[in-house]
């Protein structure tokens, strides 16, 4: 089992592998030399999942607006610790432990207006990885928060998925949810299937925390199984590329604006207070 990590940029995993088998889609050298984020294996999303609409919102009467950090998107996404460069506090093989230390200070408050810190625990075994994200508010006041997790895997011929979820939010023309439904067919991996292109980019609500990802012609699996913080599952598949992400994350996107942020998965963590949620990510070699 191999696992690279590029904490400068974004506190990101560059390439996860066993054997000779790319478990998560590998990095392009040029994307760690540009600190291209977004072409890494996997990123955490911190201090929110998703999209918050046009980077807007209001929090115990004040209102925010953040930067819109995702080219020429109209929204703010997925935070911003995938922004910034992340300190590693502490590495004694097989673990690994990265840090950053947010403070809404200048620029700084325009990707968060509350101060945070964040961790990251990698620990890698014989059958797996095994990653804990914990986020502490350090300001003086409460602030809305979440944590997910934004791994890509390769979309090799005849890869098949498994999830089960209650409920997905479909998404209007500007990539915002809107109410929930039932999963229709098309979206429907309660049973292992080939991924197909199915046309998602979407959260699903009531998450059991398990999903399989399997690889038939290498004759290996990923087992994915969260934390019951996280509750909603983003999957990700855009048409004709060579790569998918299937998320775990604690709230729906764009929750924040919500008339009832908290029963979408949002936390408010008053001055002191933590969320920590781990994601294992268990390797099986298929008969």
């Amino acid at each position: 089992m191999k696992l690279d990590l590029a904490p400068s940029i974004g506190g990101t995993i560059a390439g996860f592998w066993h054997d000779d088998a790319a478990l998560m889609r590998e990095t392009p050298e040029q994307a760690l030399r540009d600190g291209l984020v977004r072409q890494t294996s996997c990123y955490p999303l911190i201090p929110y999942s998703n999209r918050i609409a046009q980077g807007r919102f209001s929090f115990e009467g004040v209102e925010h607006r953040l930067a819109l950090n995702f080219g020429d998107h109209p929204h703010s996404i997925h935070g911003n610790a995938w922004h910034k460069p992340w300190q590693v506090a502490e590495v004694e093989e097989p673990r690994c432990r990265l840090v950053l230390i947010h403070r809404p200070e200048g620029d700084g408050a325009w990707g968060w207006p509350f101060a945070y810190r964040a961790e990251q625990i990698f620990e890698l075994s014989p059958d797996g990885l095994k990653l804990t994200l914990m986020l502490v508010n350090t300001d003086h006041r409460p602030m809305p928060a979440g944590l997910g997790l934004h791994p890509f895997f390769p979309k090799r011929p005849g890869v098949r998925l498994q999830f089960a979820a209650e409920r997905v939010y479909p998404n209007c023309e500007s990539s915002l949810p809107m109410d929930s439904m039932p999963v229709p067919p098309v979206w429907n991996y309660r049973a292992m299937r080939e991924l197909g292109e199915p046309h998602l980019d979407n959260c699903f609500a009531s998450w059991n925390g398990i999903a399989h990802i399997a690889y038939p012609q290498e004759k290996t699996a990923l087992n994915i199984e969260a934390d019951p913080l996280f509750g909603h599952l983003v999957v990700y598949v855009p048409t004709g590329r060579d790569f998918f992400a299937v998320e775990p994350v604690s709230h729906m996107n764009n929750a924040i604006n919500r008339p009832d942020p908290v029963s979408h998965g949002l936390m408010v963590l008053g001055p002191g207070e933590r969320l920590t949620a781990r994601v294992r990510f268990g390797v099986e070699i298929l008969s």
